[in-house]
């Protein structure tokens, strides 16, 4: 039996892991996750480590940077320049920003070192193709942190849902939106990118510090996919 437990109020795509993304109307959906989703990495260019700044400091400035898509390429802002595409003038703009040598590359790309031998680049995690995440938990966070800015992009979702429904309750289930499909498999675990500042957001202990207090350190699932395919906001989101 299959129910109706809310519908798509939110789609979100980071084009480049560790940084802010854009929000969409609809996407289409692979075995992978949101078309375009994660495909490239912020990387120091001397050493070839992967941003890290929830536990990295000299990584923190990447939180004040977000990227979307325009076709088939990536372009990243700052709170002080605007939509610069990959390449030289991006790298130079974030090697000043962030104080030393780094760049935007597509994951799996060679990084060329002088003296060292080329290596792929790799996320530093690729857990599962989606990221789900409920306006109840948003809600019930925010009423244990009164004066908390709670706000979804702390939390980097790919859907947000409208339900009154905790995901965390969903847990092997299938589902399905718009025509899309797989299976809830796994509680998110949470990290300091929560509480860290970002455009419009201060920096935020108790948040992190609540989630793990009064919900094990989770919040919101991942899923994986299973029937690829379109979803769109307001689509209905259902459970079998």
């Amino acid at each position: 039996m299959s129910e109706t437990v809310g519908t798509v109020k939110e789609i979100w795509r980071y084009p480049v892991s560790s940084i802010g993304g854009e929000g969409l109307d609809a996407a289409s959906v692979g075995d992978d996750g949101i078309d375009g989703d994660r495909t490239h990495l912020l990387v120091d260019l001397d050493t070839g480590e992967v941003a890290s700044p929830e536990t990295t400091p000299r990584w923190r400035p990447a939180l004040m940077l977000s990227a979307c898509r325009s076709g088939n390429d990536v372009l990243v802002s700052s709170t002080t320049w605007n939509m610069k595409p990959i390449g030289p003038s991006l790298d130079a703009a974030l090697s000043e920003l962030m104080g030393f040598r780094c760049g935007v590359r597509p994951k799996g790309a060679p990084l060329e070192r002088e003296g060292v031998e080329a290596s792929k680049l790799k996320p530093r995690y690729d857990l599962a193709p989606l990221h789900f995440l409920t306006t109840k938990s948003l809600t019930e966070l925010a009423s244990l942190i009164p004066n908390g800015a709670i706000d979804r992009r702390r939390f980097r979702p790919n859907i947000v849902l409208e339900t009154g429904s905790h995901e965390e309750d969903w847990l092997g289930r299938g589902w399905a939106c718009g025509s899309v499909g797989g299976t809830v498999t796994e509680r998110t675990k949470r990290c300091g990118m929560t509480m860290i500042a970002q455009p419009g957001l201060p920096e935020e202990p108790e948040i992190l510090r609540t989630i793990i207090r009064q919900r094990a350190r989770c919040l919101g699932v991942y899923a994986s996919v299973a029937r690829a395919g379109r979803l769109s906001v307001g689509d209905r989101f259902v459970l079998s």
